[in-house]
């Protein structure tokens, strides 16, 4: 997939470092980490920028990578509330409520697990990009 494209963007997206890399269009872990140097801009102990890595099977994300990255590289995170093509792991119906698996792709959500958006697209297959409303606040959790 050479890259993701947001198709709903009311908000701006954030640079971040990807710990393990990984492919356009795939969830990642909400950050735990940021590289030296703070939010307030570059300095000389670093740049600052949030660190992610693949996201926790059936929980929050903290956006959507819009192109692949290596390991250790920049990835540029689309975050909610945007409409964004997501790769799948499995077929999923339009309207379905969507969590994401442990490699970042999503499936239709299953109980107690946290509901990151909605199917605005449906897919008949693993490897498909159906567009996917991501909610704001990243992330809610039904029973």
């Amino acid at each position: 997939m050479p890259e993701v494209q947001a198709t709903f963007d009311p908000g701006a997206d954030r640079t971040c470092q990807h710990t393990a890399g990984t492919t356009g269009g795939r969830g990642v872990s909400v950050p735990a980490t940021r590289n030296p140097g703070g939010p307030t801009g570059i300095s000389d102990s670093g740049d600052g920028v949030l660190i992610v890595t693949a996201p926790t099977a059936g929980g929050a994300i903290f956006g959507v990578t819009s192109h692949d990255v290596a390991a250790g590289g920049r990835v540029n995170i689309m975050r909610p509330p945007k409409c964004v093509p997501m790769e799948c792991s499995a077929a999923i119906n339009i309207g379905a409520e969507v969590m994401v698996a442990a490699d970042g792709r999503v499936l239709t959500r299953t109980a107690g697990n946290t509901v990151i958006g909605r199917a605005l697209s449906a897919s008949t297959a693993p490897g498909q990009f159906p567009e996917i409303e991501l909610f704001s606040g990243g992330a809610l959790t039904l029973t």
